[in-house]
């Protein structure tokens, strides 16, 4: 008898838990705040295919304060959860930048870009011109 009521009060402790752990965990396609330091964010990160999704995610994955990250490749759109106090959005984007895919904010290299298989290499944004170059003249 005592077993049973230890496993009903474990079960009911562990369905409590989960259900605590979805409700703040659940992604939106806006920036929020859900608990604590914790934050969802989407943005575009340029990637083709599997191989490009499995890359991109992998690039945050055992990475301090991410708690989630997913790449869409029909969107092209990252959804990360993450610790603001312990990485901040661009520190994630310049991660998935120095494994070969662009995001709205940084470039991956041509070296890393050119050394993804063929399938990843997908059509690369245009780069920004430098705002203290046009035409020789600053603004």
């Amino acid at each position: 008898m005592k077993k049973n009521i230890l496993k009903i009060t474990l079960i009911g402790a562990i369905a409590l838990m989960s259900t605590e752990s979805f409700s703040t965990n659940s992604f939106s396609d806006n920036r929020i705040i859900v608990a604590n330091n914790t934050k969802t964010e989407t943005f575009k990160v340029f990637g083709n295919c599997g191989m490009c999704e499995r890359t991109i995610e992998s690039s945050l994955a055992n990475i301090k304060g991410i708690e989630k990250a997913d790449w869409n490749k029909e969107t092209k759109m990252m959804k990360v959860i993450f610790d603001e106090k312990q990485i901040s959005l661009d520190e994630i984007k310049q991660k998935i930048a120095e494994v070969g895919y662009d995001t709205d904010k940084f470039r991956a290299t041509e070296k890393v870009y050119n050394n993804l298989p063929g399938c990843c290499q997908y059509d690369r944004p245009a780069k920004k011109k430098s705002h203290n170059s046009h035409n020789g003249h600053k603004h």
